[in-house]
């Protein structure tokens, strides 16, 4: 079919955008090399003749990620910080969609005061941005330099510039910014039999996992830079991508094509306590599933979306491949999964019964009753060829969060902790927390003998496991020993931070 189909000649149109996406997916998943060859050729010939149109239709290709489109979207301010910088997209402001305040709002915190009384002329955003005398393609630039001016406040400037809503368009320089050039070349292509769809999901979880691979500096770049373009060419944004703590990034190459990226985030935007663990993982050097975890001891949270391109393949391999990085490097022995990644606010979730993808490795309501009508449903699945269920149980499904549990117990979790720390807060403070943070840091200081001197990130987390060890009552010198050794790990290698919960 393919050959047929490279014989006749490509049109612009919503025809090839579909078979763009069909060509990714056998190019991942492709039998052999000479059907590879010819998926390769195809992308290349399809690649030019949209390079070779001189219109394309907005409605039809915006937002596909393939070659030579425009993507409009929004993105946080550190994001597009990194994207004006980009070689191979050009990033301009487009409009502001919805925006909660206006331009006026946040300039008269930041403008010259020579140029204040501008903001107090009742000019919209674009008729302020003509009065400051701003080309149109300096206004992105010029926006992001203003709000900068508030840097040492990140949160602050993340919500002011957020609060303009502030859309862009990212126009392609040339063909690797697109879905079908981006990516990682790999050492060696796995070719496909078969789909794989049967496997023993707890086998392949407790496989020893290899080493990470020993990437040069170069290696290292690039690859993340090709994870955090596949954000950028779908529209899409992750806390990690943007605030990835480069010196944390680790790739492990696994069976099948797979390799798995993950990485942690710098220091002023790690959260308290638990650690968000971003991963891109890799079909054949294809981004082709991104997400993360929240790690905090041996449990974790768990979230994994699949790029469209590559859905229907070896998705449920692909997880437990994540699954087991995460089991294994961090020592998790509990995930958890929420009810969005299966349909609560997601109708596509509910259609595609998503709740049985994720019942089917493992994982189980961790509501009693609702795992019971679980077990009874797939009972019903097992033994009733085209027996399917009901939209209203699949959605009652997404009334309890699902977990997989490897170990006897449910170890504890952020959220077993913080309302303990609401009521110490409540009960001896009377609710002021600046008070609180101060005494509980000097009583942690006392408890540890500490005498070191900390850095403002070192002070964050102290801060932190204070008041936890306060709340908690933490006296024993062992499990102070371990807080204490969290104050200098946690914000500065990830890897390590998992030995001390």
């Amino acid at each position: 079919m393919l050959k047929g189909i490279s014989k006749t000649t490509l049109v612009a149109n919503a025809s090839l955008v579909q078979y763009f996406d069909v060509l990714l997916f056998l190019a991942a998943y492709a039998n052999n090399e000479d059907d590879l060859t010819l998926c390769e050729k195809e992308l290349s010939r399809a690649t030019a003749a949209l390079k070779k149109s001189k219109t394309l239709p907005e409605k039809v290709f915006n937002n596909t990620g393939l070659p030579f489109t425009k993507t409009v979207t929004g993105f946080s301010y550190d994001f597009l910080r990194w994207l004006l910088t980009h070689p191979h997209v050009k990033t301009e402001l487009t409009r502001f969609e919805n925006p909660a305040f206006d331009l006026n709002d946040v300039l008269k915190l930041t403008l010259p005061s020579l140029e204040r009384y501008e903001t107090t002329a009742g000019n919209n955003n674009i008729e302020l941005l003509d009065e400051l005398l701003i080309k149109k393609d300096d206004r992105l630039s010029f926006i992001l330099t203003e709000i900068s001016k508030i840097e040492h406040q990140p949160y602050l400037k993340d919500h002011l510039f957020e609060g303009l809503d502030a859309y862009v368009t990212l126009t392609p320089k040339d063909a690797s910014f697109s879905k079908a050039y981006n990516r990682l070349s790999p050492r060696n292509v796995f070719f496909h039999e078969e789909i794989m769809k049967r496997f023993d999901h707890e086998a392949l979880l407790n496989r020893e996992l290899p080493p990470a691979v020993a990437l040069t500096k170069v290696q290292r770049i690039e690859a993340i830079e090709v994870v955090k373009n596949s954000m950028a060419i779908t529209g899409r944004e992750t806390d990690t991508s943007t605030y990835m703590d480069e010196n944390s990034f680790c790739l492990f190459e696994l069976e099948r094509g797979i390799s798995i990226a993950i990485y942690g985030m710098i220091p002023e935007r790690q959260l308290p306590l638990e650690s968000y663990v971003g991963f891109t993982l890799f079909k054949n050097g294809f981004p082709a599933s991104y997400g993360g975890a929240w790690v905090f001891g041996e449990r974790s949270n768990f979230g994994i979306n699949i790029f469209e391109s590559f859905r229907g393949g070896e998705s449920g391999y692909m997880m437990c491949q994540l699954l087991r990085v995460y089991k294994q490097v961090f020592g998790i022995t509990y995930f958890e999964v929420e009810p969005y990644q299966y349909g609560l606010d997601n109708p596509e979730g509910i259609e595609s019964g998503a709740f049985w993808f994720y019942y089917r490795y493992g994982f189980r309501p961790i509501d009693k009753k609702l795992r019971a009508i679980a077990d009874k449903e797939y009972k019903k699945i097992a033994s009733k060829k085209g027996y399917r269920t009901s939209k209203k149980i699949l959605e009652h499904f997404t009334e309890s969060n699902i977990e997989l549990k490897m170990g006897r117990k449910t170890p504890k979790g952020v959220y077993d902790i913080t309302p303990k720390i609401k009521k110490m807060l409540q009960k001896q403070y009377d609710g002021n927390r600046l008070r609180a943070e101060k005494d509980c840091v000097m009583r942690f200081k006392i408890k540890t003998r500490w005498s070191k001197p900390i850095d403002r990130h070192e002070a964050q987390v102290m801060k932190e496991v204070a008041l936890w060890a306060e709340a908690l009552q933490i006296n024993d010198a062992k499990r102070l020993g371990l807080l204490a050794q969290m104050v200098k790990v946690k914000p500065v290698d990830l890897l390590r931070t998992r030995r001390y919960y």
